[in-house]
């Protein structure tokens, strides 16, 4: 599904990633830790597109940029820390617009059950503006879940969200991935006693896999130097 080879990356001369190589297959939930600024957010920006890498390659559904850049921005959708909207359409309106571009079939159905499972029901007439930070991400993640990509990209989505939307995400991710999906998404922190199927730590600009089976916290992860 999502094979990163050899993926280095720089801005001017300082390098940010350096022959990163990983694999996700379908049904799996892949976690990306790191200290701040050890290119988490980066790796995901490359892997969507939104950053240009200096060598290697990513592939995802069998799709390259390079082969045919169309059929690879169809297989994900990435949701950034911090999500931009249009702040002249309402949460609803934004469901149906995100529907209608990804020929999403019973939009309406779906996008009530996101909005009242992130507790967005009573805001779905409200403007992206209007909300906070938290349910901001909460929105993106709702449009995210509408179209149900091969492969979703999560920057920080536990950060911003309650401990009760915390819990339901992970649960609906798992879900997700059950369903012959992918999932990569960075974090520090995650609900209590959940692990994802890999745990890819970055450190020093490369990235090793940890085994999720080991008993040892991310905290404890992210403090080995």
């Amino acid at each position: 599904m999502l094979h990163v080879q050899d993926v280095s990356l720089a801005f001017g001369k300082q390098q940010i990633l350096d022959d990163v190589s990983f694999t996700l297959a379908k049904g799996e939930v892949g976690l990306l830790i790191g200290q701040n600024g050890t290119g988490k957010s980066t790796l995901l920006r490359c892997i969507a597109g939104w950053s240009q890498s200096e060598s290697g390659t990513v592939t995802i559904n069998g799709q390259t940029r390079k082969q045919n850049q169309r059929m690879y921005y169809k297989q994900f959708i990435f949701v950034p820390d911090t999500p931009d909207f249009y702040d002249s359409l309402s949460l609803w309106e934004h469901c149906q617009f995100i529907a209608r571009m990804h020929n999403v079939a019973d939009w309406q159905t779906t996008s009530e059950s996101l909005l009242q499972h992130f507790a967005l029901q009573e805001h779905k007439d409200s403007f992206p503006f209007m909300l906070s930070r938290g349910m901001r991400y909460k929105l993106g993640i709702t449009l995210a879940l509408l179209v149900s990509p091969p492969l979703l990209l999560l920057d920080e989505p536990f950060g911003p969200l309650d401990a009760v939307a915390c819990a339901w995400l992970w649960e609906r991710l798992r879900g997700y991935a059950q369903t012959d999906k992918t999932v990569l998404l960075s974090t520090h922190t995650l609900p209590e006693g959940q692990l994802p199927d890999y745990i890819f730590h970055i450190h020093n600009k490369t990235l090793k896999l940890v085994p999720p089976e080991q008993n040892q916290s991310l905290s404890d992860l992210l403090d080995e130097n």
